[in-house]
């Protein structure tokens, strides 16, 4: 048998979260679904609480440090924004929305949910800042663009990537309307190409 990694628990406790939410995350569900025993749960990881601390700093790491780090070295702040929109397409949205509910009855996984939102909110300010915009107006649809993430999170189970990116792009060309309106029309013809 092929010896499991610490993100192979990751990755198998996120696909719970996202399929059945946080009270399903038991260690017998992680054994069960990796066909391990609770001794190498233990091993890896001592007790559920201690997972849950790291599970949570993974995320974080993973799923907003990881892509904050990729999306700021695009030099081009244009094509930074459309990474940005790629990678926001890429989360693991059932997850998130299963975090999001958890950390409504969770003081430390609030805590950790609320780091990262100001973490990604922060970013996409900064990324829009480069497109030209004045900081507040930039914060300003920053906290759009993360409340339309969240927001499908939240509402769409699945979330629909068509719709979610069809959205996004829409979006996108406000904030490159707001930058520069001919950000718009190179945008509008590389599309038609």
């Amino acid at each position: 048998m092929e010896r499991l990694t610490v993100e192979d628990y990751y990755r198998a406790a996120f696909d719970i979260l996202g399929e059945s939410g946080s009270e399903a995350l038991t260690i017998n569900a992680l054994c069960e679904r990796l066909q391990v025993t609770k001794g190498s749960f233990y091993h890896h990881f001592g007790a559920l609480p201690g997972f849950v601390d790291a599970l949570l700093l993974f995320w974080e790491s993973e799923h907003s440090e990881r892509l904050i780090a990729i999306s700021k070295a695009q030099p081009d702040p244009t094509l930074r924004i459309t990474t940005l929109i790629d990678m926001a397409l890429s989360l693991p949205h059932a997850c998130e929305a299963a975090i999001r509910a958890w950390a409504r009855s969770n003081p430390e996984v609030n805590a950790v949910t609320v780091r990262v939102d100001r973490r990604r909110e922060r970013h996409v300010a900064d990324a829009i800042v480069a497109l030209g915009l004045d900081r507040p107006a930039a914060r300003l649809l920053a906290r759009m663009t993360l409340n339309l993430l969240i927001g499908a999170q939240q509402r769409e189970q699945p979330v629909d990537p068509k719709r979610l990116r069809q959205s996004f792009e829409e979006f996108q060309k406000l904030i490159f309307l707001e930058a520069d309106p001919d950000l718009v029309a190179r945008l509008v013809g590389s599309t038609a190409r």
